[in-house]
């Protein structure tokens, strides 16, 4: 459907406002504020909020915090020598909090937003300090580098990871340009598994909660040999869809619909004929370790997961008809079968089989090499009903069938009995994969679809760490990049066998990209004391172009440049009251160039401009920002058992300039950068009671805020999502050997109702859905180590 369809809002929800309000309603008031580094009020309220659960430690008794080590900079550090904005997220913490996948780590890093995919594909929506990526298309890459025991993930398909059997999770803030394997322009998140030990340990977990959730989780550690260690580690999940599916006619028989061509689907509950949000998982790891010589180690690893789980609890918020939107929470009413008896379930399914290996030898006391291979392949499934209505109107069904390979080459040594540190390395990545399915749009669109895909990237890079003094580091990297990305169409009439035709013929079509980028980084830290580091750096970021991969016609087939952006930053680490109090702080500003945004109000241009066509969802380069922030993190031991956590930050994102097309395609100066709230802080209590038979019982509870945000280049009400407070809490008990664990817990206390993503295309079919997070949920976790 064109853009002129009759459409309507769903009314009483966030966002159903005139447009010109958007600005006002998301708490932002007038661009014309005061940027951050003049805006004292803003920054003095959040040091003293960062700071201010800090001095609570200072009547209490002092308990040095659990260091945790990191290998940011391509060596094993202290996360508080590493003088780059690091969240460190332990197994302890993943276990402890119940966490279960990638999008429940965002809330314990400031300036971090991840948000499981709106209706494409079981992946997520990464964004760190305004940069990121949300569109799952081969054709773009991720602004946030997705790793797994450092191998990259080059897509965000199937970037929903599991939390399986971590040692700690890694994000880091600001672009990678010299660091993490791929060019990662606005930061990285990186999981690191646990390594076998061959200490004949393991545990076995398992979860029941609300909706039926079932999760059972376990792991177990054997030797081999004495120079052989081996780790299986294995999950399952599953738990009902939160929002219900619907029959329109037989839920609202009084309604009369002109084109009534479907029967009722009563069934035995009622009017329901499905959910949305279920979950359905599972998966294996295996690892095996090899030390055939003190000097040498071998890592092997291989995985399957299998997630056949639902499409994302949505809920309609603009359709064709207006009486397709719910009239109450948790409703939905498609019914996923179009018009010419093309029908599917809503699917949102990921098989993925992954393998690697990583060989570090230790030449002598002062070189290393490191060698660090992986492969790939994912099939994945996405349906998306996008009428949410009995008409069958509008209905998709993709299918990705992928595959990658990596591999990373890194020397490592020193010189001058530790007064240079340096790397030297390279990186190859090459991939492949297909854009497919059906696609129905009543009346102009009907093809069968199947375009592949290549993107090639090899990269050479440099890192040194200079320490002139003992207390003082200087720090140079470099890398060069190297891209290339190819992408053909093919559009196939399904009812004639023959090119599907628009307005011109994509049968055969295609393009090439390629690019190429120097990035560096240079930076200064000195360690004042024991207890305070502070530093500063500048680094620039790369994220490569490609061809648009969803034409509606010919002239729609064109490439996109690579975006940019230049980052200057400034911090401090500090632990003091006797190591009872730990305080990070990180400001930083960007210049923000070449943005890779989508157009999706019609292509090229306006309507008077030649070869303009009404349907489009074109990447281009819109202009350029710049990006103000801090960011603050705190953990605090005030007296024996009680820990108390917390991060806050702050983020101004402002166009300074765009392009013709951006300003054609709806996007005003105005407007900000999808997912990137102003505000985000996080705070986690917990106490531990320790009782007279060893035994412990320990309290937790943990709430984060985010404002509000946008989740399209085209601020507007059907992407807003509304800002929100949520919380959650549970309670431990422990064994005095800590051989037994239970732990009974609840997420949103307070039954909030709110929504996390949005799937906005109004502009070119007339409607947008949201999707809406889980109620109040209970559970109750067992776990039994040995």
């Amino acid at each position: 459907m064109v853009k002129s369809v009759r459409y309507g809002l769903k009314e009483g929800l966030p966002g159903a406002v005139r447009l010109s309000d958007k600005k006002h309603m998301a708490g932002r008031g007038p661009m014309t504020t005061a940027v951050l580094f003049r805006d004292r009020q803003k920054i003095c309220r959040m040091l003293m909020a960062a700071s201010s659960v800090a001095a609570l430690s200072l009547t209490g008794a002092a308990f040095a915090a659990d260091e945790i080590v990191v290998t940011a900079q391509f060596r094993e550090q202290s996360l508080q020598d590493t003088p780059i904005a690091i969240t460190a997220v332990t197994g302890e913490e993943i276990e402890t909090k119940a966490l279960s996948d990638i999008s429940d780590i965002a809330a314990a890093a400031p300036n971090v937003t991840i948000s499981k995919a709106a209706a494409s594909f079981n992946g997520v929506a990464a964004y760190i300090r305004g940069v990121g990526q949300y569109d799952p298309n081969f054709a773009l890459e991720p602004g946030v580098g997705m790793y797994i025991d450092d191998i990259y993930h080059g897509v965000m398909v199937g970037s929903l990871f599991d939390l399986l059997d971590l040692d700690r999770v890694e994000i880091l803030r600001g672009p990678q340009g010299t660091l993490a394997g791929k060019n990662s322009i606005g930061g990285a998140i990186k999981l690191f598994s646990r390594k076998p030990e061959g200490d004949n340990s393991g545990y076995i977990s398992a979860t029941y909660g609300s909706y039926d959730r079932i999760e059972v989780r376990g792991a177990y550690d054997v030797k081999i040999t004495d120079n052989a260690f081996f780790r299986m580690s294995a999950f399952s999940k599953r738990r009902d869809g939160h929002v219900k599916r619907l029959d329109f006619r037989c839920d609202r028989p009084s309604e009369v619909l002109p084109s009534d061509t479907f029967p009722n689907q009563v069934t035995p509950d009622g009017c329901k004929i499905g959910t949305l949000g279920g979950v359905k998982s599972w998966g294996l790891r295996g690892a095996l370790r090899l030390t055939p010589h003190e000097d040498l180690e071998v890592n092997i690893f291989a995985s399957i997961v299998r997630d056949d789980s639902e499409s994302p609890g949505l809920e309609q918020f603009a359709a064709l008809d207006p009486r397709f939107l719910p009239n109450r929470d948790y409703t939905y009413y498609g019914t996923y079968t179009s018009i010419p008896g093309f029908s599917t379930e809503p699917l949102m399914t990921t098989h993925m089989e992954s393998i690697g290996g990583q060989i570090d030898w230790e030449i002598s006391d002062n070189l290393k090499i490191t060698s660090i291979t992986g492969y790939e392949n994912i099939e994945a499934v996405s349906t998306v009903d996008l009428d949410g209505g009995p008409t069958g109107e509008l209905l998709t069904y993709n299918t990705t069938p992928y595959h990658q390979v990596t591999q990373e080459l890194r020397l490592n040594g020193e010189f001058g009995e530790g007064l240079v540190e340096w790397t030297l390395g390279g990186f190859y990545f090459d991939s492949l994969g297909n854009v497919a399915g059906r696609v129905y749009s009543f009346p102009a669109l009907n093809w069968l679809q199947d375009d592949p895909v290549s993107n090639n990237s090899k990269s050479v890079f440099a890192h040194a760490i200079l320490h002139p003094v003992s207390e003082m580091s200087l720090i140079g990297g470099i890398r060069y990049t190297d891209d290339k990305k190819t992408y053909m169409f093919s559009r196939i009439n399904p009812d004639t066998g023959l090119p599907a035709d628009v307005v011109g013929v994509l049968e055969g079509v295609g393009g090439t990209y390629t690019g190429d980028s120097v990035d560096y980084r240079v930076g200064l830290d000195y360690r004042f004391s024991d207890g305070l580091m502070a530093y500063a750096q500048f680094s620039t970021g790369y994220k490569g172009g490609g061809i648009n991969p969803r034409p509606f016609i010919p002239t729609q087939v064109v490439p996109f440049s690579s975006e940019q952006v230049n980052a200057y930053e400034v911090g401090f680490k500090s632990d003091f009251a006797d190591g009872a109090v730990r305080l990070n702080v990180a400001a930083f500003f960007n210049k923000y160039d070449d943005i890779i945004l989508i157009d999706t109000n019609g292509y090229p241009g306006g309507p008077t401009d030649p070869g303009w066509f009404p349907l489009s969802a074109v990447p281009f380069n819109a202009g350029k920002a710049d990006i103000k922030g801090v960011e603050a993190e705190t953990t605090v031991e005030p007296a024996p058992g009680l820990t108390l956590q917390g991060s806050i930050s702050y983020l101004d994102f402002e166009y300074k300039s765009l392009d013709p097309n951006a300003t054609a395609s709806g996007i005003s100066s105005d407007f900000v950068s999808p997912f990137t709230p102003e505000w985000q802080w996080s705070v986690n209590a917990s106490y531990e009671f320790a009782l007279s038979s060893g035994a412990t019982i320990t309290p937790q509870f943990y709430a984060e805020y985010q404002s509000s945000i946008y989740t399209d280049a085209v601020n507007a009400p059907s992407n807003f999502i509304e800002g929100r407070t949520t919380a959650n809490a549970n309670i431990a008990f422990r064994t005095a050997d800590e051989g037994w664990t239970a732990i009974l817990g609840v997420t949103n206390i307070a039954d909030k109702h709110y929504y996390t993503n949005a799937f906005d295309l109004l502009n070119i079919n007339g409607t947008a859905s949201k999707v809406v997070a889980r109620p109040r949920e209970f559970f109750i976790k067992v776990r039994k180590n040995f």
